[in-house]
């Protein structure tokens, strides 16, 4: 072959794609517990929004509001119960209970931020649930200009737990964790505009939609509330400025009807056939083709220096699904399952045109543990995933993965380290004498895009930044971290 020929031939070889690579941009301290009473027992639960200039954590610890530019705080902390009753005081009334379980959301839809939390009976040593449902609405895309609370009463026979938000164009809804013999799943649809008030008026609870799921037979083998799955069913945000009236908004859920069996994901869909009028479909069933079991080990720390002393492993949660999100035609979620001999997550997108499955992957380290994972897709398609990752070896840590729309299917880029723990995590008052004897550390996290950068996520984890001993009077202590991080093309 002529010379010249040879060095065309050569300059037509396509150069090689670009791989996907996950890259810490910044992390700002948060909030550091332990949690207040009445419930300093309870888990973190890492919840938190960004707006154009705010980033807001709303967990068990408090709502505390920062600066997007520089991390600083803007007004002193508050704590649940603080933020409720002035909520609720705006609106001219009464707080009902203890809140607890904060979710929150900036939608920039609206311009304004949701807030929602649980409530609990908490008198001495008697605890328990409630069927308030507990709903805040901003003023404006500001957080610290007023809220306005309404209590949302779920119309069930028992309480709700882990209340569950989400919101699309149209409307706000919410779902509710209940209990074993509970026969159906609370679901409420609010049309978004009743909620969008303005000076004297309050969030309009006139057209909310009390809708209910039936709940597959308990199953007390398995989970910590004897259930299939089903009864973890979550809203998905929906940010499409162009979804019209009449397209649904997609709750979803994940499903084992037998503990050996396929582990599948149901979805229904809430349909508004009227601008104050919604109605629910029954479950479609996606089958995943795999077991993906809850997890069935806990996460381990580093042993404890001090001589009889045992570092106590942490609980993974169930495998509830975590958070849910529709973009570009699929919705996507992520859940704890048990990966080889540690502890991860899976993660699934659906094609809900099709109905059917389009890809699924796990998160999982064959030599560490991972907990609480949750996710979220970009403007451009791109996943972004963020954990806390911790082994005998390393402290709990936030970690963060993810893979770009044009990566092949099911597969994610290598994880990064964003903030590094330096301490065992333990509870107050903890026995530190029994081996195994698991605690709870937080039961959700979050990852949210941008509004300003639509190739930005931002999550906020729990990291053990903090000493917890001497365990009286330092036990429950933690720490929090803002990351904001991105998924990009780039050579690996």
């Amino acid at each position: 072959m002529p010379r010249f020929v040879l060095f065309l031939t050569l300059l037509a070889v396509p150069a090689s794609p670009a791989v996907a690579q996950v890259t810490v941009v910044r992390t700002f301290e948060g909030m550091n517990g332990p949690n207040p009473a009445p419930i300093s027992g309870y888990s973190s639960d890492m919840m938190a929004g960004v707006s154009p200039t705010y980033l807001v954590g709303f967990i068990n610890a408090g709502f505390s509001v920062r600066l997007k530019s520089d991390g600083s705080l803007v007004q002193p902390v508050q704590t649940l119960d603080e933020f409720w009753s002035t909520a609720f005081r705006n609106a001219a009334a009464e707080r009902p209970d203890h809140a607890y379980d904060p979710r929150i959301f900036y939608d920039p839809l609206s311009r304004r931020w949701f807030a929602t939390s649980d409530a609990l009976i908490a008198e001495g040593q008697n605890r328990g649930g409630t069927r308030h449902m507990l709903l805040a609405v901003s003023a404006d895309e500001d957080p610290t200009h007023p809220w306005k609370a309404v209590d949302v009463q779920a119309k069930v026979e028992k309480d709700v737990d882990n209340l569950k938000l989400g919101l699309d164009r149209n409307g706000v809804y919410l779902t509710g964790l209940v209990w074993t013999d509970e026969k159906t799943i609370p679901v409420v649809a609010i049309p978004k505009a009743d909620l969008l008030w303005s000076g004297n008026a309050v969030p309009s609870l006139a057209h909310a939609n009390h809708l209910a799921a039936d709940k597959a037979a308990p199953d007390p083998a398995r989970g910590t509330h004897g259930s299939r799955g089903d009864e973890g069913m979550i809203p998905a945000f929906d940010l499409n400025p162009d979804k019209n009236p009449g397209d649904p908004t997609i709750l979803i859920n994940r499903f084992q009807s037998d503990w050996a069996g396929e582990t599948a994901i149901q979805i229904r869909k809430v349909t508004w056939t009227s601008p104050t009028t919604a109605v629910m479909s029954g479950p479609i069933v996606i089958g995943l083709g795999v077991t993906l079991t809850e997890p069935t080990t806990q996460a381990m720390q580093p042993p404890l220096p001090q001589a009889g002393l045992v570092s106590p492993p942490i609980r993974p949660g169930g495998g509830r699904l975590v958070n849910a999100v529709v973009s570009r035609g699929s919705v996507w979620a992520i859940a704890a399952t048990q990966v080889g001999s540690h502890t991860g997550a899976f993660w699934v997108e659906i094609d809900l045109k099709t109905m059917t499955l389009a890809q699924r992957g796990t998160v999982g380290d064959p030599a560490a543990d991972i907990v609480f994972a949750s996710a979220n897709v970009d403007g451009h398609g791109n996943l972004g995933i963020a954990m806390n990752r911790m082994s005998a070896t390393e402290y709990p840590s936030i970690w963060v993965t993810g893979r770009l729309a044009s990566d092949p299917p099911n597969a994610l880029r290598p994880m990064v380290r964003a903030v590094e723990g330096r301490h065992v995590f333990i509870p107050l008052k903890w026995d530190l004498s029994k081996p195994g004897n698991g605690t709870g550390y937080m039961d959700y996290s979050t990852v949210v895009v941008d509004p300003s950068d639509s190739s930005l996520f931002w999550t906020y984890q729990e990291v053990t930044t903090n000493d917890c001993l001497p365990v009286d009077p330092n036990g429950g202590r933690f720490g929090t971290s803002f990351v904001a991080f991105r998924v990009s093309g780039g050579a690996r």
